[in-house]
């Protein structure tokens, strides 16, 4: 006999949708989770992939973070889990560590170690490629999911007198084939392509005014490399360590993270006009001189399991699309696509995350009051900003205050100087850390961090 959670599991998957069909643009991870969730409303979610689905164990072509640390907040963490029951026992089988942040997780800060303290802050660490391979499994099993790979998206049929998208306009693209033109109707057109998302071009085609970007670039760049690391090469009580960079006093850091499989993934982090070496003695020197001396350690006695790959210019973008004075029904946008956030404070897969559970339960609101799906658009568009505010704000304020050059709003320049005497005050302070974790892991939001205790704490080694 199936238990409760089985039957009402069925009884959901059997259970008829209000609407027809929607369209996923991107079949990567923010895609992905978009299918899972438009898979409770819709009676068929088709996605569709430029790239041909991986074999196992290869990152897809278009995620230039494949070969990097992704760091996937504590937060993030929970909404997979919601989303994907099962999820971490899954990937816990291919041997992705479970661990607490306070723990197992060490933190060079610019100031000092960070204290190591239970803060009940569970993370998981994986590859992307083996994320997404679990979740594609998952979503391409749900029987409302079709997927389309090799299929290159030229334009939306945009229908201007209605004002709403009607379908997805492109090519399947079968190796040694001829082209074949396909037309797919949709009810709701979610983009989910990342950070060369064309739908600003799309939009202005058609007529649309062009949206604002915001951008904000980095002065960071990073290089990443696998390694097979020996137990004697490292501390047995960890499975993260960093060095925090925080310009211009401390302009070298990074990380070391235990991933799926038994592998370790070591990313050297610097301005971007200082570059690691990708050479074994060059990488080995710079891991040397960093202060955290599981750098060197790991390194010296680990063994190579890929070459060394760099990303520069990591920056920030944001598309204002909710500040568009004319938006079509039918179509929604979130992820990269929307907004890319600067990979070295993890946030993207999180907010991305956040946005998929937040168009899920608008379009299920709406479904329960028997309403039309493709009118959900522009309120989502004006809530996914609401979510990005806080993201954006930290990551932007970090990356101009690097740079000395850029000058900062009064606003802006005041969180910094308070970021800087947090910082200062982490290392003797373990409540204060506390409520900074939590903070950075999205699980509180930045008004924990005004806690008299801290505030006091700050203004007590100010006045050293």
């Amino acid at each position: 006999m199936a238990s409760g959670t089985d039957i009402s599991r069925a009884e959901a998957e059997a259970a008829p949708r209000p609407w027809r069909q929607a369209v996923v643009l991107g079949g990567g991870y923010a895609g992905l989770l978009t299918a899972r969730v438009l898979a409770e409303t819709f009676e068929r979610v088709t996605v569709i992939e430029r790239d041909r689905a991986p074999r196992p164990g290869e990152p897809r072509p278009g995620v230039p973070q494949a070969r990097h640390p992704h760091g996937m907040l504590a937060r993030g963490g929970q909404l997979l889990e919601i989303l994907f029951p099962g999820l971490r026992e899954e990937l816990s089988a291919r041997q992705a560590p479970v661990f607490d942040f306070g723990t197992a997780y060490r933190s060079l800060l610019p100031t000092g170690w960070a204290p190591s303290a239970h803060l009940d802050i569970p993370l998981q660490s994986c590859g992307r490629d083996t994320l997404e391979e679990c979740l594609r499994r998952r979503v391409t099993a749900l029987p409302q999911v079709e997927t389309l790979d090799g299929f290159r998206a030229d334009g939306l049929a945009l229908d201007r007198a209605a004002g709403r998208v009607r379908a997805v306009i492109g090519r399947r693209l079968a190796p040694g084939a001829t082209p074949e033109n396909l037309t797919l109707p949709a009810d709701l057109v979610v983009d989910a392509t990342g950070r060369s998302s064309p739908l600003s071009r799309w939009l202005e085609a058609a007529g649309y005014p062009r949206a604002r970007r915001l951008a904000v670039a980095s002065p960071f760049a990073y290089s990443s490399r696998l390694y097979e690391i020996p137990d004697s090469a490292r501390d047995h009580d960890w499975l993260c360590s960093v060095e925090v960079p925080f310009l211009p006093a401390v302009p070298r850091g990074g990380g070391i993270l235990a991933i799926d499989g038994g592998r370790w993934i070591i990313c050297l982090i610097t301005r971007d006009d200082d570059l690691p070496p990708a050479d074994d003695t060059g990488f080995l020197e710079y891991a040397t001189g960093l202060r955290n001396p599981h750098f060197a350690e790991c390194v010296a006695e680990g063994t190579p399991l890929s070459r060394t790959y760099r990303h520069t210019n990591p920056g920030n973008h944001w598309t204002l699309f909710h500040k568009m004075p004319a938006w079509p029904d039918g179509l929604t946008v979130l992820g990269d696509a929307l907004c890319t956030l600067n990979p070295l404070y993890g946030q993207g897969m999180t907010v991305a995350a956040e946005q998929a559970v937040l168009l899920g339960t608008m379009l299920g609101e709406r479904a329960a009051a028997g309403k039309p799906a493709g009118p959900v658009a522009r309120p989502f568009q004006r809530r996914a900003a609401r979510l990005l505010r806080l993201p954006w704000t930290f990551s932007t304020t970090a990356d101009l205050a690097a740079d000395p050059s850029r000058a900062l709003s009064v606003g802006r320049r005041l969180a910094h100087r308070y970021l800087t005497g947090l910082l200062a005050v982490l290392p003797e302070d373990p409540a204060a850390y506390r409520r900074f974790a939590r903070v950075q892991h999205m699980l509180d939001g930045p008004a924990a961090l005004a806690h008299p205790s801290v505030l006091l704490s700050v203004l007590r080694h100010r006045a050293r």
